[in-house]
């Protein structure tokens, strides 16, 4: 299979998997030698929550290994927060030397003391920071919960985790204790060009050992979103992959229904009804609800909206993820657009 190292992961669909080594959870150098692209990335995306508190986190590493800088840090909130630095925690360092990562990612710390340690590679890692004068800190544990889902591109996996561990916030110490999915992704770009499009969600549960799902897909027409006739969706396809993972099988997604609501004034995400349909013809009808949100601008020319979401299906409760990326030209035309909303 022919890959496009120039698209990232949720610009293509996707309906295979690879198979995950080891390997998968250090860097990649051996792109860097063929792609000399200041846009490659390597990522590593960490979350956690605490849904009975309405706390959300994301923590993460953006590696440009040909610019030899590396954006990242941490980021943790209670409920909805229209803005980022009104979040309990938010610190992110933006141009760190890649000198941090000299000894890949076994067991790294930024300067803001973010940092991670591989404790057994696609099984166990450690998470933690400390910031005294603010009285925060987080150490979390994640424990795999499932085999990693590894595109067919072989450059991209996610896997659903189990969580444990603590936040603290202004010196109130809160306990992890739930699930997550985390994604890593290497050796494709990552384009800061304008996007011409709608906004697209990448949604993840895990509803318990049997049962989890990772989605990545626009709002489809068929649903009259709001962009409906004034944008459309890159290839037509609102699917762009995903996997569901039920009583010990792992299957790819194949098509998506969607629908977000959406606040009027933010465009923040406040729900979501999704049909999913799985390679065997299975469709799975999901409901979400946003308990927490809040934006940033991973880069200049677009925003994502990061989302901890209570999940209903066939008669489960889970908690997980709905992370949507808005980009500027949907932005400028809908914020404040009286077709947004209920």
């Amino acid at each position: 299979m022919a890959v496009d190292t120039k698209k990232a992961f949720w610009e293509e669909k996707n309906t295979d998997f690879a198979t995950a080594t080891p390997d998968f959870d250090f860097l990649h150098p051996q792109f860097a030698e063929h792609d000399h692209s200041p846009e490659l990335t390597e990522t590593q995306y960490l979350g956690f929550n605490i849904p009975e508190k309405d706390i959300h986190a994301l923590c993460y590493i953006w590696h440009h290994p040909n610019l030899g800088v590396v954006t990242g840090g941490v980021w943790a909130w209670q409920g909805v927060k229209t803005n980022s630095l009104a979040c309990e925690i938010f610190d992110f360092l933006t141009y760190v030397d890649d000198e941090c990562l000299a000894g890949d990612l076994h067991d790294y710390e930024l300067p803001n003391s973010y940092g991670v340690k591989v404790v057994e590679p696609l099984k166990k890692l450690r998470m933690r920071y400390s910031d005294p004068y603010r009285g925060n800190a987080i150490d979390v544990d994640f424990t795999a919960m499932m085999e990693p889902m590894v595109l067919s591109t072989g450059m991209h996996f996610e896997q659903g985790m189990r969580t444990s561990g603590t936040v603290t916030f202004a010196g109130v110490e809160h306990v992890v204790d739930a699930f997550t999915v985390r994604d890593r992704s290497w050796g494709q770009a990552r384009r800061e060009a304008h996007v011409d499009a709608p906004p697209m969600g990448w949604m993840t549960c895990v509803f318990g050992d049997d049962f989890a799902f990772g989605t990545s897909a626009f709002d489809s027409e068929e649903t009259n979103p709001e962009w409906k006739g004034v944008m459309k969706i890159p290839g037509g396809d609102p699917t762009r992959g995903g996997w569901i993972l039920r009583d010990g099988d792992l299957v790819p997604v194949v098509s998506t229904v969607k629908r977000t609501i959406r606040n009027r004034q933010t465009l923040f995400p406040e729900g979501v009804e999704m049909t999913v349909t799985d390679a065997n013809g299975r469709n799975y009808e999901f409901r979400g609800t946003v308990t927490a949100a809040s934006n940033w601008r991973t880069w200049h020319n677009f925003e994502t909206v990061i989302c901890l979401v209570r999940w209903e299906c066939e008669g489960r409760v889970g908690y997980g993820d709905h992370q949507e990326v808005l980009f500027h030209d949907y932005i400028r035309q809908f914020i404040g657009d009286p077709r947004v909303g209920r």
